[in-house]
């Protein structure tokens, strides 16, 4: 079986390929297509180019930028066999620059039809991503005259990661300051346009003037921050933007900045600043990602939605200047970003992706764009994502009309729309090993899971704090969901067992639960305990340490709920030799009685949009802690409340419907959530119902706030 695949060769936007011949049988590898950057002539570039890079890039007639065709030559031979790759893989065999290994590498674009083919391949086989990584950062290195200057050492927050002289960014000199044409910032080409990018390093203290004199000279009016102002106990980046809405703020420069409005979400900060200098005013859009820590990656789900939001504020500036990126230090996932962006422009564009020679060309204009393999692989998972979903967002004025379509049958594959989107959903839900989960594994913790097969993340569940006796851990079978304007928005647990309802008492205590909904109306029972106060008891005691009181009651149709007041005691000897005293605290439990045992969904959608309302009332009387959401299993029921919550908090926000987004969300910590498609369904049915009867009234309070 010959499988094409292209040759080693110093060109990272095309060349002749060659043939890689497995000695057994396999699948295939993905094809190639030769791919050269458009839009861009060889004088318009900013990147370094070698002659060999040159050759090929006379401008067709009526095209500039386009390269001139050219005849293919046969392609070489070369052979690996599926073993030897295997023995590379787990590495018993050396990698040196075995030419059997080397070509290997995609130097020209991946057709979108044969993508997924190769990020597969680069997941079964992760030696290919590292060989692929290797070669593609080997890149040129190039003067750093400026940036070495002793005047400039303190405007460098990393020593390593400076611009290269040919393609930094030149500040307007400021009269009688030597070298203040200096900033820690680089030029960077698109695959598409040219100097579509904007490199920064995050401003420290004695950049902040600088960095707005750069956003001004470049006329760039969109900036994507990467990074925590504070981020693993250290400084990552000086704010430079003012706190408070309408007081505008200089920062050692001519030009003032005043904050004019700020959207808090889970994942991404949205601001809108005001420029002045002199009597122009400009208006500036601040898009801010703050669930990327450093040396890890993001949610890819979460970062494409962010990217989707960066593009819509771009496409309000006819006249943009170059999008202007920065993290720490504007190189490792400065780098990501960009090489996401570009990539995904140039599928659209073409139908084509090239995450090898696009991070060849970022090496070669600034150091350490896309800091390791991990970032690497990160890149082309969050475009398999991208490719896989496609566009899942609509607006609401669209709703019946989508939901209506989405209902009809493929008369070939027999199935509608909702069924194709949770098939897709299931495939790419997250895979925890027993190892991610090894808490819940542990011997003492085992008897504390009704069902093995349900068991958190550790880096997902909460942890408890509360000592309650020698014996007791600090495990509850429980797990963090985000939701759409906070991160941890929810904590999605079973209903208690004998011995856990302490623990149960603890979470909510710990965690400052102020709202608890169960979704599931269980008799009291051996195996289904009553974990909380029966209408007739004032107060219970569950456990050596909680006290539950009860504070009021009501009925209403459908809806139960009680306000009660959790009393701790202090049994733990060190807290008791220090004085320590527990606070008592408040919480509310709503109960849904229209969802009967067996019953996919409940009878009434409108009861529970209902209950989803009062629960957002009583938090806005009190605080936003965790909702605590608790069904019979801690997987049935609990994601279509957290996954309605999220579709519906992005109506009210942005006009807009992604369902299938919301449950990828839920689903990140637990896949078990929304377990099937009539749940995934009902998260439809309860947006449509929410959007009837309510989303006017809350678009309207949004546009006031």
């Amino acid at each position: 079986m010959e499988l094409p695949i292209p040759k080693s060769a110093h060109a990272p936007w095309g060349g002749a390929g060659s043939t890689l011949l497995f000695l057994e049988d396999s699948s295939p590898l993905p094809s190639v297509v030769d791919r050269s950057p458009r839009g861009r002539h060889e004088g318009d570039s900013l990147q370094a180019q070698t002659s060999e890079h040159l050759e090929d890039r006379a401008p067709v007639p009526g095209h500039s930028g386009a390269r001139k065709p050219k005849k293919r030559t046969p392609r070489p031979t070369h052979s690996i066999s599926r073993i030897q790759l295997s023995l590379l893989n787990s590495g018993l065999l050396p990698l040196h620059e075995d030419a059997r290994v080397l070509p290997l590498i995609p130097k020209a674009a991946i057709e979108s039809a044969n993508f997924l083919k190769h990020v597969a391949l680069l997941r079964k086989y992760e030696v290919l991503a590292k060989i692929e990584f290797q070669v593609a950062t080997k890149g040129e290195n190039h003067s750093t005259r400026h940036a070495t200057k002793e005047a400039n050492e303190l405007k460098n927050s990393y020593k390593k990661m400076i611009p290269y002289d040919y393609n930094r960014v030149v500040l307007e000199a400021l009269p009688g300051v030597p070298d203040s044409d200096y900033i820690n910032a680089s030029h960077i080409d698109g695959i598409l346009k040219p100097n579509a990018y904007i490199a920064a390093q995050g401003p420290n203290e004695h950049t902040l003037g600088d960095f707005w004199r750069c956003v001004w000279e470049q006329n760039s009016h969109v900036i994507v921050m990467l990074t925590k102002v504070f981020d693993f106990i250290r400084v990552m980046c000086d704010r430079y933007w003012p706190i408070d809405v309408d007081h505008p703020e200089s920062y050692g420069g001519d030009i003032e900045v005043t904050l004019l409005s700020e959207t808090t979400l889970a994942n991404y900060n949205i601001r809108t600043m005001q420029l002045k200098k002199g009597e122009e005013v400009r208006q500036v859009s601040h898009l801010h990602y703050i669930a990327w820590p450093t040396h890890t990656n993001p949610f890819s789900c979460a970062l494409l939605d962010f990217r989707r939001r960066v593009k819509s504020y771009i496409a309000l500036y006819p006249n943009n200047g170059p999008l202007i990126v920065h993290c720490s230090d504007g190189c490792g996932r400065t780098g990501a970003y960009i090489c996401l962006d570009s990539n995904l422009d140039l599928a659209e564009e073409d139908g084509v992706y090239d995450v090898f020679g696009y991070t060849k060309s970022l090496r070669n204009a600034r150091r350490g764009m896309v800091e390791d393999v991990n970032q690497y692989k990160f890149i082309y998972e969050a475009l398999e994502e991208s490719l896989i979903s496609g566009q899942t967002w609509f607006p609401v004025s669209q709703i019946s009309q989508r939901l209506k379509h989405k209902s009809q049958k493929n008369p070939i594959t027999r199935q509608n729309e909702y069924q194709r989107e949770y098939e897709k959903i299931s495939n790419t839900s997250a895979k925890f090993t027993i190892g991610d989960r090894a808490g819940g594994h542990r011997l003492e913790n085992r008897d504390k899971n009704r069902t093995i097969s349900t068991v958190p993340p550790d880096n997902f569940r909460p942890y408890l704090s509360s000592f309650q006796s020698n014996d007791s851990t600090d495990y509850i079978n429980a797990v963090f969901v985000d939701g759409y304007l906070r991160s941890k928005e929810f904590i999605v647990t079973e209903w208690p067992m004998q011995h856990t309802v302490p623990d149960f008492w603890s979470l909510v205590y710990d965690h400052d639960c102020n709202s608890i909904v169960v979704l599931s109306d269980h008799p009291p029972s051996s195996n289904y305990p009553q974990f909380y106060p029966t209408e007739k008891e004032k107060s219970k005691k569950f456990g050596p340490v909680f006290t539950i009181e009860t504070v009021s009651h009501s009925t209403l149709p459908n809806i139960k709920s009680w306000i009660f007041r959790i009393l701790k005691k202090v049994v733990s000897l060190t807290e008791l030799m220090s004085g320590v005293k527990a606070e008592p605290k408040t919480t509310q439990l709503f109960l849904i009685t229209c969802w009967p045992l067996g019953h996919k969904v409940p009878t009434s959608t409108n009861s529970l949009v209902e209950l989803m309302n009062m629960v957002e009332r009583w938090r806005q009387r009190t605080s936003y802690g965790p909702v605590l959401l608790v069904s019979s299993n801690g997987r049935a029921r609990v994601g279509v409340y957290c996954a309605a919550s999220i579709a519906i908090e992005q109506a009210i926000e942005h006009e807009e419907v992604d369902v299938f987004t919301a449950v990828k969300v839920v689903r990140r910590h637990r896949p078990q959530l929304v377990e099937n498609i009539t749940e995934y369904k009902y998260c439809y049915d309860l947006l449509l119902n929410y959007i009837m009867n309510y989303h006017h009234k809350e678009t309207a309070d949004v546009s006031q706030r």
